[in-house]
């Protein structure tokens, strides 16, 4: 759900920087996963709020790691952290792969994320192989280039800004926030705490598009990189 929006909505499929998406009402249409994925410092999301999962005859394929083991009944213990990380789920080895048999290792398996409790987890297909799919780390990475579409939130006052085009190793950037554009400084807009959050501003999403090709320009020698501030990172 989004602003005034409530209406429901299933994410359906991944579409290179879009998830496909199925509404209440039936209607189909797609998100930005940026936006879908922004969230604040305490890891509520911004634009949209996650309601849960949508049971799948077979589970969805999820990452685990197991705790530890108990040999003498043949059994360890796992951690779902899509399904509540601080929950030890009891498997019995002889379901995991030799590999995984080791605390510490980790893995994929199917469950039914939607299960109110472990015996409805349904847990099976256990791999040695990482869930595939979305890679995003819930859009917590602040970036370490300022590239033009980004939208960022100022700290002290919640105000929000989208960077529009930035001139290579220029130590201001102009941005929109709203109602004018105004200039920012590329080192308070990176500068990350040691929880590598940001200090001053606070990522919101986009621009990733563009840093992709920056650093595809770069690596083709071409120098042209004139929507990516170079490195102010380190200003």
């Amino acid at each position: 759900m989004a602003g005034n929006n409530r209406q429901r909505f299933t994410v359906k499929k991944l579409d290179g920087e879009w998830a496909r998406v199925e509404r209440e009402d039936g209607s189909k249409g797609r998100v930005s996963l940026d936006k879908l994925l922004a969230s604040d410092a305490e890891g509520t999301g911004v634009n949209y709020r996650f309601h849960g999962w949508r049971r799948l005859p077979r589970g969805y394929r999820t990452d685990f790691e197991v705790l530890r083991l108990a040999e003498r009944t043949q059994t360890c213990l796992i951690a779902l952290p899509e399904w509540d990380p601080a929950a030890e789920i009891e498997v019995r080895l002889n379901t995991l792969p030799n590999e995984l048999k080791a605390a510490g290792a980790g893995g994929s398996c199917r469950a039914d994320l939607t299960a109110k409790s472990e015996a409805e987890l349904s847990l099976h297909g256990f791999s040695a192989g990482k869930a595939r799919g979305l890679s995003r780390t819930a859009m917590g990475a602040h970036p370490k280039v300022v590239v033009g579409g980004q939208e960022y939130r100022r700290r002290e006052d919640g105000k929000r800004f989208r960077i529009l085009e930035v001139e290579a190793d220029c130590p201001t950037v102009p941005a929109w926030s709203g109602r004018r554009v105004v200039r920012l400084n590329v080192a308070r807009l990176l500068a990350k705490g040691s929880d590598s959050a940001g200090i001053h501003y606070c990522y919101i999403g986009g621009g990733r598009v563009q840093a992709r090709r920056g650093r595809a320009a770069r690596r083709r020698g071409t120098g042209q990189s004139a929507t990516v501030a170079e490195g102010s990172d380190h200003t």
